[in-house]
């Protein structure tokens, strides 16, 4: 700090003998608030400190000959030394010299003490954002605790306009428990003004959000949500509904989203916001699956397929492929899995994301290898080279997983002694053209059984599982007109 408050802390430590005894030390740190605890005990006394009483007097104080408050010209006369102040620390600030700056703030803020509590209260507000915003820990810390100070000597008769202003600084400081408090209050003050008060709920609403209290942020979104229905206010009803559903979702708690997201659901309907729905149906059908409730999982998976279809939103398509291709894979339904990887692969294609071709090749081979069926395995991984060759990611990764399964299944008849374009090369001239996404959506139909997940393992055959769709990487180009033979065969 600075060399005034330095030299306060040197005299604090003479007369420490005289003011306090060993055992009051200790009581005293036990009884600051916790913001103060971290605190040199000596500093934070030297800050706390009414200016006027303080020892040794500020510089830019008078020292009066008798005991009297300051003349409105002396007043007047400080006034002007600390709008200087203030000025010299915002260009100390603007030269990278932070240290020297806040210690003329802090000085300011403390002086701004004999000007009466409204002024000192804008002094903490402004200098603690300029803390905030420098990561000053340390002057944060003082500024939290003066504040704790006036809230505690103000809570029992303070206005509602001195309980905002105390609110709004304790947030710049970042204060979640006086912060707690304080909305908690401006709640209970504006009983009265009904459309006041909710402002109020929202806003505690949100500050429990802020510091990850999602039980309490859910009950407060939940009246919410209820009053605005109540009241017919579709917009609010829907932020509220959507607030709800973060804060279940963030506390993990599921089953409690999945009613509001059924009810939000219906409101996107009822509003026409259709482009809204597969997001979250695809968001419901996964906390279904978190729940174990397969069967609806697959509901709302189809409902967000269907309409994302509909509205051509491919990328909501691929997630849906995506996720049932996993569900499907992870209760050990290889047939219905391998389906929806090949449906990705046409999905992306029909997207334009050859990122995404790349990896739904993946999948696809990575799920052939877990049933042990390198020939397709090989397939997708070699079609997956060709994209990831195009785009320059993740070659090393195909090339490895294509020369593995390459030398456990050698070719027949290959003259080693020719020179053999790239892997890529090669495969780019013999991949056949996609045939055309269908127009109409393809339904995905539920299991039969209550449960995705087989009592018995499900008889497989290699004949019987999906071949692998290979597909240009060239997906920006239109289809080529068809051969004769082509449409001989077609």
């Amino acid at each position: 700090m600075s060399v005034y408050f330095g030299l306060r802390k040197q005299l604090w430590f003479e007369g420490l003998g005289r003011r306090l005894a060993g055992g009051l030390v200790a009581l005293m740190l036990m009884s600051l608030p916790a913001y103060g605890q971290r605190l040199d005990p000596v500093l934070l006394d030297a800050f706390l400190t009414n200016p006027l009483e303080a020892e040794p007097r500020d510089p830019l104080l008078p020292t009066p000959v008798v005991d009297r408050p300051l003349s409105p010209l002396e007043l007047y006369t400080l006034e002007l030394a600390l709008f200087e102040m203030d000025a010299q620390a915002r260009e100390l600030l603007l030269a990278n010299q932070p240290d020297a700056a806040f210690e003329l703030w802090m000085r300011e803020v403390q002086l701004r003490r004999v000007f009466g509590l409204e002024v000192e209260l804008e002094a903490l507000g402004r200098i603690g954002q300029q803390a905030w915003n420098a990561q000053r820990s340390q002057e944060v810390r003082l500024l939290s605790v003066r504040l704790e100070r006036i809230w505690e000597a103000e809570k029992a008769t303070a206005s509602l306009e001195r309980v905002e202003t105390i609110a709004a600084i304790a947030q710049v400081l970042r204060m979640r428990d006086t912060s707690t408090e304080l909305y908690q209050q401006l709640v209970e003050m504006t009983a009265a003004d009904l459309t006041t008060q909710q402002s109020w709920v929202v806003v505690l609403a949100g500050h429990y959000l802020q510091w990850f209290d999602f039980d309490n942020a859910a009950q407060l979104f939940t009246q919410l949500a209820d009053s605005s229905k109540t009241e017919g206010n579709t917009l609010e009803h829907t932020q509220h509904l959507t607030d709800l559903i973060y804060s279940y979702q963030q506390a993990k708690d599921y089953g409690q989203a999945i009613p509001a997201q059924a009810e939000l659901l219906r409101l996107y309907r009822t509003t026409g916001q259709n482009d809204r729905e597969p997001p979250l149906g695809i968001d419901m059908a996964r906390n279904f699956r978190a729940i174990e409730r397969y069967p609806e999982a697959l509901e709302y998976y189809n409902l967000a397929y269907v309409t994302a279809q509909s509205l051509q939103l491919y990328g909501h398509v691929s997630t849906v492929l995506k996720d049932l291709g996993n569900l499907y894979a992870e209760q050990g339904l290889t047939n219905e899995a391998l389906t929806m990887y090949n449906l990705l692969v046409r999905a992306e294609q029909q997207a334009y994301n050859q990122h995404g071709i790349l990896e739904a090749y993946d999948r696809l081979g990575q799920l052939y290898l877990s049933i042990d069926d390198t020939e397709n395995a090989l397939i997708a991984f070699r079609a997956g080279l060709a994209f990831s060759e195009s785009l320059n990611y993740r070659e090393d990764y195909f090339l490895g997983e294509v020369a593995r399964l390459s030398a456990d299944n050698p070719p027949e008849g290959v003259d080693d002694s020719e020179t053999e374009p790239s892997l890529g090369e090669s495969l780019r001239e013999d991949l056949r053209d996609n045939p055309p996404f269908d127009v109409e959506p393809v339904e995905i139909e539920p299991t039969e059984s209550t449960d995705l997940a087989p009592e018995t393992e499900p008889e497989t055959t290699p004949e019987a599982l999906p071949e692998v769709e290979i597909i240009t990487d060239e997906t920006d180009d239109a289809a080529p007109e068809a051969a004769p033979e082509d449409e001989e065969t077609n």
